[in-house]
């Protein structure tokens, strides 16, 4: 169990944070594709309530890792979103995936992203590529991500502390779409990330929602 206190900033320049992050010393910590799987009650009960169950794959050229989380409604911190949550390693996703549907679960949505992670003293930064933006996280204590933001230039950015799920939702309504619960990469743009990173084809992810 742990504090998640996190904050995004929306359509940033990855080349300049990146160039920032080399200068301070931030340590690289890799790139990775990233698929979600979110489930719910068939009446909605976990999201209705502000709870969020994930499981989550990461894949690396030489790994795979999966993750199961249940993040506890979100709380309002000043400018910082801060949520407890729950998680633990998983073996069998595939196995998971079948508990959940017969203990009546449903997948209610998925998403897909680039996530390239850097480490800075106190704070953890993140830029995520998706499929219909790009945002930079930075999750840690407050103080450490005041600092990050100021060294990184950031502070110039629109920041948020909402979901991506929430986001996603704003952009579709600015593009005249309809809500959609579910963001994957189109192909052949799937296929070209994950090629970019060494990585084979892989699992297709079906929209949901």
């Amino acid at each position: 169990m742990s504090l998640e206190i996190e904050r995004k900033y929306l359509d940033p320049d990855f080349d300049a944070v990146r160039r920032r992050l080399r200068e301070m010393g931030g340590v690289p910590l890799g790139v990775h594709f990233e698929s979600n799987r979110i489930f719910d009650r068939k009446e909605g009960g976990f999201a209705d309530a502000g709870f969020l169950l994930r499981l989550r794959t990461q894949e690396w050229p030489d790994r795979k890792r999966h993750v199961l989380t249940l993040k506890m409604p979100s709380r309002a911190d000043g400018p910082f979103k801060v949520r407890e949550e729950r998680e633990c390693g998983i073996s069998e996703a595939a196995s998971l995936r079948g508990i959940f549907e017969g203990l009546g679960y449903v997948e209610r949505a998925c998403y897909e992203k680039v996530r390239e992670e850097w480490r800075l003293p106190g704070a953890l930064v993140a830029l995520d590529q998706v499929p219909f933006t790009r945002i930079i996280e930075i999750e840690g204590e407050p103080k450490a991500i005041e600092t990050a933001e100021r060294c990184l230039h950031l502070d110039k950015c629109e920041t948020s502390t909402k979901s991506y799920h929430a986001l996603h939702q704003e952009w579709r309504g600015a593009q005249g779409l309809p809500p959609r619960l579910s963001f994957v990469f189109e192909e052949p743009e799937r296929t070209r990330l994950r090629e970019a990173l060494g990585l084979t084809h892989g699992e297709s992810m079906e929209e949901t929602a």
